[in-house]
């Protein structure tokens, strides 16, 4: 490969990301905005990110039913007013299609936690720490070596006095 190739290559790598990048938007949905501002007009009405098994995310309006309980596509959840995310003035839930209980940051983590863990840190701090000790060069103590042997070959041949 000549440079030229290498350059014609980056040109239409960079193309592609420019255009990747126009393309992309932050997470701004039309049916969230239109769907808060029912939320806050109907009482009794709840607004719902709903995680769907197939991995996709959908916001509905859900009504709630005996205080603490929204249908959705014939399956019950539960809510708990703890469990509501805020965004400005809107507060919604996040449910999951298979779960019963709306997500929440009070869910036990499944060993994957953010939190300072002891030992970890210790063993990064000790990887760290070796890594910045200075390694002792071969070179130097072969010169060492071999000034004494030298030394004690010439004063062998002195006649050691």
């Amino acid at each position: 490969m000549t440079m030229e190739d290498l350059d014609n290559i980056s040109k239409e790598i960079k193309k592609e990301l420019a255009e990747v990048s126009n393309n992309s938007r932050p997470f701004e949905d039309k049916d969230f905005k239109r769907l808060s501002k029912l939320s806050r007009k109907k009482s009794d009405y709840v607004l719902v990110q709903y995680l769907r098994n197939n991995r996709t995310v959908e916001f509905r309006l859900a009504k709630v039913i005996s205080g603490n309980i929204i249908v959705i596509d014939n399956k019950g959840h539960e809510l708990n007013p703890r469990d509501t995310w805020v965004k400005g003035k809107t507060t919604w839930y996040i449910i999951r299609e298979k779960d019963t209980k709306p997500v929440s940051v009070r869910d036990k983590p499944i060993g994957h936690s953010t939190d300072d863990h002891p030992v970890l840190v210790k063993m990064v701090l000790g990887a760290v720490a070796k890594k910045e000790q200075k390694p002792i060069d071969k070179k130097k103590i072969i010169f060492i070596i071999g000034a004494i042997i030298l030394g004690l070959i010439i004063w062998a041949f002195t006649g050691g006095h």
